[in-house]
Order: C-alpha cells, then sequence, then structure tokens
C-alpha cells in the first residue's frame, strides 16, 4: 500500500471520527427535490402583490464536520398573484451576486475569503449565473398526518416554521438547472400584507454545487444539506 492510499485513508478515519464526534447539521424540515413541473391552466389573478426586497430576508447555513457557517442572500424582484383570496402562483429573483458569509464566530477576513469562495466557480459562478429563479407552480393547505415525526429533542429545532399553513411547491432555478421542491410555510396576509415564512433544509448538489468532488476530499468534509430560512413581505400592487 502506497503512502499516498495510507494518508488517505487516515483522512478519511479522522472525517469519520469528527463525524461521530459533533453533529453540525441543522434539524428541520426536508425540502421534497424532484423533476421541474410544467404548470399548466394558469389563472387570471385579482390581485398581485410585490414582494418587499428591503423586508424580506433570505438565510442559509451550511454545516461542516468541524462546524458551520452563516449568512445571507438578497431577493431581487418578485410577485404573487392571488385570486379570490386564494394564493395561485408566482415568482421570486435572487441576487446570486449578494450572496455572504455573515459568521460571527469568525473574523472579518474570513467571512471575506468565505463569500470570495461561494461566488467564485467552486460553487455559485456568479459571472455566468449572477441570479436564481423560484416559480411557485401550486400551493396547498398543509397536512401535519403526512410530516414526518421529527425527534423533540433534535439541535436547532426552533428553526423549524412553527404552525405552517400550506405547502408550497414551486421549481427553482440555479447555476441553469431547474428541479421542483415543496417545503412547508405559514402563507398569512394582515394589515394587507402578504407574508411567507419557511424554514428547510435542501440538497445542493442536485444543482450542481459541489467543490472539488471529484478529485480530493474537499467537498466530503461539506455535508450536502443547506439549510434555507424565508421570510417574505410582499405588497399589493395599486390597482
Amino acid at each position: 500500500m502506497g503512502k499516498q492510499h495510507i494518508y488517505l485513508l487516515l483522512q478519511l478515519a479522522l472525517l469519520l471520527f469528527a463525524a461521530s464526534a459533533c453533529d453540525t447539521t441543522v434539524k428541520t424540515d426536508e425540502a421534497v427535490i424532484g423533476d421541474a413541473i410544467v404548470k399548466q391552466n394558469r389563472v387570471t389573478p385579482t390581485e398581485t402583490f410585490t414582494i418587499d426586497t428591503t423586508n424580506s430576508e433570505v438565510t442559509w447555513i451550511g454545516a461542516k464536520m468541524t462546524g458551520r457557517h452563516n449568512g445571507l442572500l438578497n431577493i431581487a424582484s418578485g410577485k404573487l398573484n392571488m385570486r379570490n383570496d386564494l394564493l395561485t402562483d408566482g415568482s421570486i429573483v435572487f441576487d446570486i451576486t449578494s450572496i455572504r458569509s455573515a459568521d460571527k464566530s469568525i473574523d472579518e477576513g474570513s467571512n471575506k475569503k468565505l463569500t470570495t469562495h461561494l461566488r467564485s466557480e467552486d460553487f455559485f459562478d456568479i459571472e455566468r449565473f449572477p441570479t436564481a429563479r423560484f416559480e411557485l407552480t401550486g400551493i396547498a393547505p398543509f397536512d401535519s398526518t403526512a410530516q414526518k415525526p421529527q425527534p423533540p429533542t433534535a439541535s436547532y429545532s426552533e428553526l423549524r416554521v412553527k404552525n405552517p399553513t400550506h405547502r408550497i411547491t414551486g421549481n427553482l432555478t440555479i447555476k441553469g438547472q431547474t428541479k421542483s421542491i415543496s417545503f412547508p410555510a405559514r402563507v398569512t396576509i394582515q394589515d394587507s400584507l402578504l407574508r411567507a415564512k419557511a424554514n428547510f433544509n435542501l440538497d445542493r448538489t442536485k444543482w450542481g454545487l459541489v467543490y472539488r468532488s471529484d478529485n480530493s476530499l474537499g467537498d466530503k468534509t461539506i455535508y450536502a444539506e443547506v439549510n434555507i430560512g424565508l421570510d417574505v413581505v410582499a405588497k399589493p400592487e395599486k390597482p
């Protein structure tokens, strides 16, 4: 057995030990991922809401075997359509060039380095793919009986949205690849504002977001699932 082979085995052993010693993943709802959906029979909306990009927020948490990092992502634009007080469809454009690390556990230089890495060809490749898009294709009342039971002592369970009202389904396009995703959300209208809150884990590798996965252990130390938090506020368009 060559020295390089032995070195790789030692690395794997250390990584497995670290993984067993500390679980850094976020325990929350898992987004269901499938093939892109072709929406049929679009209805004419009776009311349209424009997303307030200033007061809306997208957060992310990425976990690795030795810790985790968190950050933010801006919404560029978006509209949500309703017909007879029911949400029917809509779209959200995410500004991928704004993705950034905002981890208070590391210094400013480390945050800047991680931000640069996320924006590079290793991950989001913002020069070629400056935006991502979510097209809402369906919304249904939330069925709690279809939800898998979660351990009551799970770490970070406080991130899970309490009392979801709906299950949202739509097509998410990242780096030119489109997949459908489905996740629970709490959708409410109060004081003329439409608000949608959700928190779920998403397998980034389904959109080709990998790092050296073919020729090193780089990607193996980073968990595939990324936690996404959505807090969307939308205002009614004036007639």
